[in-house]
């Protein structure tokens, strides 16, 4: 009786999961309403075969709305923007009604037409990586999820309109057209559940390559150089012995020894995997792979994972302690605005959340670091994705016997030359920007101002407000006449900063100038730089310095 009891239930979740998958499939709107295409082309993806591909000037479908729409409607695509910088991007919307779109900050937006913009504030896009974005709106309640997690919600400002509009995909009526493929469209006359959208991401998700998003794979041996984009433009010290178990390998010897691949097409997101065999734990950190300013991936003296971004943050794992001699398998993922996972032989150890980025030219040199870090041991396969890899997925990477990787990546095609050199002249504007934020030159500081006006009034308004400990974003906006929303664009276009941050950084910089150049109380230095209290002034130095206030004047003096 239990058996058959069992049979039974399997059997009608069996037809209801059919059922279920029968009336997305029936009620998906692009399927049912009439629909137009406007220069719509298809292109080849490793992932997903064929996708549509829009071209950023004037290519989009527009379905036609029949039937009204009130107040419930779902989205969801797999989308892979291209030019996200450039500008504002719609992806799907009924005119006057809203518009769902990415930002030049690389943001999802939910927008209601000369009503509100509502941005999903830290959770970033990359350029040319594959993301599930979803839009849910299911009145008043407005959902955005990205990778079927939810990303942001929020409330619909005003009364429930009947939408009899036509529905658009890939432009709206600023003619904001989107530059990039999209794969799996399906839209909703209902409210889909977190748990519609979780499944559709994973059913979907299936379909994506491991090989999908890899920048660089070197099994680090002197002869088998199956994928790099990187050139190797310089090796000193590195040999490769033979070992029993993973054939050729590097071996570096903890100090002077390092290869350096040159500048990868890195964005915000990023794993790194590699087979690893320390020697020796050294006094200072080893580094395992470096991108310039950008981040680091190293060991402790103890052996345990650290991820470091420079002058912001470093992250360690102290429940990923490696051993001497001994081959292991470890990765890092990294996602601005979400944090960095670790994980140890295919088991993910710990996440650590952490929003802030440098975004910067990224220069991979292995082996060491900006602060030569020298690593001491052996590695193998090192992989390095611009994307961030699923838990299920690293997994399979620690699985993969040593053979899997050079036959499929022999097939895979280098991007043409000119993608570096785009890549790079993209690179050198914000790399400029940082460098001449980080000196307290008054020249540098005036040569930025003439070359942006928009820069010369922003540190203006902050200079006059700096040590105003109440002055806020809406103060910012209101004294540079402009709104909220356009002085967050601006400036993270321009400094790669939140106001809140930028108003933060300029206070620190000017409070260190003090520390160095004055005999001021550092309370008065607090209370100057428009810090509420001594404590939180502290805090926020070592977090940017790396050391205390009174630490910092010491090492000056």
């Amino acid at each position: 009786m239990p058996f058959r009891f069992v049979i039974q239930v399997i059997v009608i979740l069996l037809l209801c999961g059919n059922s279920i998958h029968a009336k997305v499939d029936k009620s998906n709107l692009l399927n049912q309403f009439e629909k137009t295409e406007t220069n719509i082309t298809f292109q080849k993806s490793e992932s997903f075969g064929e996708v549509k591909f829009f071209n950023g000037i004037d290519s989009n479908f527009e379905l036609i709305n029949k039937d009204t729409i009130s107040g419930q409607f779902t989205f969801c695509a797999w989308i892979k923007p291209e030019d996200l910088l450039k500008k504002n991007m719609a992806i799907v919307g009924i005119p006057n009604i809203f518009w769902f779109r990415t930002t030049t900050t690389r943001e999802l937006q939910f927008t209601q037409p000369s009503i509100v913009d509502n941005n999903t504030e830290g959770l970033l896009l990359s350029n040319k990586n594959w993301v599930f974005a979803s839009l849910v709106i299911d009145f008043p309640d407005v959902k955005i999820y990205l990778n079927g997690k939810l990303s942001a919600q929020f409330k619909w400002k005003g009364k429930n309109h009947k939408w009899t509009n036509n529905i658009f995909i890939g432009k709206n009526h600023w003619q904001e057209f989107f530059h990039g493929s999209m794969h799996d469209i399906v839209l909703y006359e209902y409210a889909a559940t977190q748990n519609q959208i979780t499944e559709l991401y994973r059913k979907t998700a299936k379909s994506i390559s491991l090989t999908d998003g890899i920048v660089f794979y070197h099994p680090l041996d002197n002869k088998n150089k199956f994928y790099n984009q990187g050139n190797l433009s310089e090796s000193k010290n590195v040999t490769f012995p033979n070992d029993s178990l993973r054939g050729k390998v590097a071996h570096f010897p903890g100090k002077d020894g390092y290869l350096d691949f040159g500048i990868l097409p890195i964005d915000n997101a990023v794993t790194i995997s590699t087979w690893i065999k320390p020697s020796v734990f050294n006094r200072d950190y080893g580094a395992i792979a470096a991108f310039g300013h950008a981040f680091a991936f190293r060991l402790t003296t103890g052996g345990a994972l650290l991820f470091t971004i420079p002058q912001m943050a470093d992250i360690p794992d102290s429940s990923a302690k490696l051993e001497l001699n001994k081959w292991q398998h470890i990765a890092v993922t990294f996602k601005e605005g979400l944090g960095v996972s670790f994980f140890l032989n295919g088991e993910k150890k710990s996440f650590n959340s952490q929003s802030e980025f440098q975004n910067v030219i990224k220069e991979l040199k292995v082996g060491t670091n900006l602060w030569n870090d020298f690593f001491n041991g052996q590695l193998d396969d090192l992989i390095i994705w611009d994307r961030i890899l699923s838990d299920s997925e690293v997994k399979e990477v620690y699985n993969a016997p040593a053979n899997y990787w050079h036959p499929v990546l022999k097939q895979s095609k280098r991007p043409a030359t000119f993608h570096y050199i785009f890549f790079v002249v993209l690179a050198f504007l914000p790399v400029f920007g940082f460098i001449l934020l980080k000196r307290k030159s008054s020249s540098a500081k005036a040569e930025i101002n003439r070359s942006n006006p928009f820069l010369e009034k922003v540190n203006l308004v902050v200079d006059q407000n700096l040590s105003d400990s109440e002055f806020t974003v809406d103060r910012f906006a209101q004294e540079l006449f402009v709104s909220k929303t356009k002085l967050y664009n601006e400036l993270k276009k321009f400094t790669g900063k939140s106001p809140k941050e930028y108003i933060r950084e300029q206070r620190l910089v000017k409070a260190a100038m003090l520390l160095k150049e004055t005999d001021k109380p550092i309370a008065d230095i607090s209370f100057e730089t428009g810090f509420e209290s001594r404590a939180y002034f502290n805090k926020c130095f070592k977090e940017r310095y790396k050391a205390t206030p009174t630490s910092y004047r010491n090492i000056q003096t």
